[in-house]
C-alpha cells in the first residue's frame, strides 16, 4: 500500500466509532496525497507545508478547507488542543530527534487525540535511537518511538513494521504508528 493509504487505514482503525466531523491535521500534507483519504473522517481537514509549490499543487485538489505554509512543530505549538487527529505521513523521515514533535503533536491535539504518522526503521539488531541514512531521510528505532511517545503523553496502539516504499528496487522498511493523547 502506498504510505498515504497505510496512514489512513490507521487513522480510520483509531476512530471506530463517531469517524466523522473530526478537526484533522495533516502535518506536512505535501502535495496532499493523504487529502482524498483522510477527508471522509474530517469534518474540518487542516494541511501545513513548509514549501508553496507543494501547498499550491494541495491546493489545486479542492480538499483541504485550510492551507498554511509553517514548519510543523512550531504550527503544533501555536495551535494548542485545537485537533482531534494529526496525521504526518512521510514527513518526521526529516527529524533525527523526534522528542520536540512529538510533544508538540500532543500539545495540538485534545485529550484523547491521535497521532498517525510513519517513519523509516533501523534495520534490526542496528544501536542507536536513529541515524541519517544515505538518501537524506533518518531511520528510527521502535524503542525510541516508544519512549518518545510515552514522554510526550501518548499510549502507543499501533506500532507495525511496514514496507513504506521501494528505493533502487529495494523494499524501504517502516514504521506505521498509531498513538492516542493520554494526558491532559
Amino acid at each position: 500500500l502506498p504510505i498515504s493509504a497505510l496512514v489512513a487505514e490507521a487513522v480510520s482503525e483509531c476512530l471506530v466509532t463517531s469517524a466523522t466531523g473530526r478537526t484533522v491535521l495533516d502535518a506536512g500534507c505535501g502535495t496532499g496525497l493523504c487529502a482524498a483519504l483522510l477527508k471522509p473522517f474530517a469534518g474540518w481537514l487542516t494541511g501545513i507545508d513548509l514549501s508553496e509549490g507543494m501547498l499550491a499543487k494541495a491546493r489545486g485538489r479542492g480538499l483541504y478547507d485550510e492551507l498554511h505554509q509553517a514548519e510543523l512543530t512550531a504550527y503544533m505549538q501555536q495551535h494548542s488542543a485545537h485537533y482531534d487527529v494529526v496525521v504526518s505521513a512521510d514527513t518526521l523521515v526529516y527529524f533525527g530527534t523526534l522528542d520536540e514533535a512529538m510533544c508538540a503533536a500532543a500539545c495540538a491535539l485534545r485529550p484523547g487525540g491521535y497521532l498517525c504518522f510513519t517513519v523509516e526503521a533501523l534495520a534490526d539488531g542496528e544501536a542507536g535511537d536513529y541515524r541519517l541514512q544515505h538518501h537524506g531521510r533518518y531511520a528510527h528505532s521502535r524503542t525510541y518511538l516508544e519512549t518518545s511517545l510515552g514522554q510526550a503523553g501518548f499510549g502507543v496502539l499501533k506500532l507495525d513494521r511496514e514496507v513504506l516504499r521501494s528505493e533502487g528496487g529495494e523494499p524501504v522498511a517502516g514504521w506505521l504508528v498509531a498513538a492516542q493523547k493520554t494526558s491532559a
